[in-house]
C-alpha cells in the first residue's frame, strides 16, 4: 500500500492534533487509522494508544512505521474492543457507515467519561463527485446534521469547524478529475473503496509532494484556515465533543 500525504490531508491532521492538544486527554484510539500517518505523529507528540483499520494493506504499512512502545496497531473491527480511552478519532470514517447515529454510539462506548471524539467528515451534499463514489461514501455532511446526530448521540461541548480552505476547496475537483480519468480507463472500473487520508495514485509524485508539502511548507496555510473554521464553505467539517 502505496501512501503519501497532499495538502488537504497535511490541513485536516493539523485542525485534529491541535484540537486533542486543547484537551486533557493522553491515551486515545484512532478508528480507521490508515497508513498509520497520524499514529505516528501522536506517538512522537507522547501519547499512548491504539490504531485500528479492517484493512491488511493499511495495517501493514502503518505497522511499518515503528511506532513505538505506546502505540499499537490492530487489525480489529471496534467493536470488538473492551478498552476505554481518552479520546477516539476517527477520521473520515463515518460517511462509509449505513447506519452512522449507532455508530456514533458504538463509538462513545469507547471513551471515558468526560472524554473526546474527535471526528472528520467531507462536507456538503452538493459537492458530491466521482471521488465521493469511489471511495464508497454514503453521504457527505452539513454543519448541522452533523451536530443534531451528535446530540442525539449524547454528545456536548459540541464544535463544528470547516477546515481546508482554501486548499482544499482547489484540490477536491483535481481528485475527482484524476478519478473519472482512471475510471475512463477502466483500471478501476466497477471497484469501491475505503482508502482514504491521503495519496494513493499518482506514486510517482511522492517524493514532489513531500518536498513541496510539509509542515514548514504547509504552516502559513495552518494558520489561515482558522479564519473559516465558523464559515460554511469548506470541503470538509472536523467535529469534536465531549462524552459526559
Amino acid at each position: 500500500m502505496r501512501w503519501y500525504p497532499t495538502p488537504s490531508y497535511l490541513l485536516k491532521r493539523r485542525v485534529i492534533i491541535d484540537a486533542l492538544r486543547q484537551t486533557p486527554a493522553r491515551s486515545f484510539l484512532e478508528v480507521g487509522c490508515g497508513a498509520g500517518d497520524l499514529l505516528h505523529s501522536l506517538a512522537r507528540l507522547g501519547y499512548r494508544g491504539i490504531g485500528i483499520d479492517i484493512s491488511p494493506d493499511a495495517v501493514e504499512a502503518a505497522r511499518e512505521l515503528h511506532l513505538g512502545e505506546n502505540v499499537k496497531v490492530m487489525r480489529i473491527d471496534v467493536a470488538e474492543l473492551q478498552e476505554k480511552f481518552d479520546a477516539v478519532i476517527a477520521s473520515e470514517v463515518i460517511e462509509h457507515i449505513e447506519d452512522d447515529v449507532a455508530f456514533l454510539s458504538l463509538l462513545k462506548e469507547r471513551i471515558t467519561d468526560n472524554g473526546w471524539l474527535l471526528l472528520t467528515v467531507p462536507a456538503h451534499q452538493k459537492k458530491w463527485g466521482s471521488n465521493d463514489d469511489f471511495c464508497g461514501h454514503l453521504r457527505r455532511y452539513g454543519r448541522d446534521e452533523l451536530t443534531e446526530k451528535l446530540v442525539l448521540t449524547g454528545f456536548s461541548n459540541i464544535q463544528v469547524w470547516s477546515y481546508g480552505v482554501p486548499i482544499y476547496n482547489l484540490m477536491k475537483p483535481l481528485y475527482d478529475r484524476a478519478i473519472s480519468a482512471r475510471i475512463e480507463k477502466s483500471s478501476f472500473q466497477g471497484e469501491r473503496t475505503r482508502k482514504s487520508g491521503g495519496m494513493w495514485m499518482l506514486t510517482r509524485l511522492s517524493g514532489l509532494f513531500s518536498l513541496l508539502f510539509n509542515d514548514i511548507t504547509m504552516y502559513p496555510f495552518y494558520l489561515f484556515q482558522r479564519l473559516f473554521f465558523t464559515s460554511n464553505i469548506g470541503n470538509g467539517f472536523f467535529a469534536i465533543a465531549k462524552k459526559i
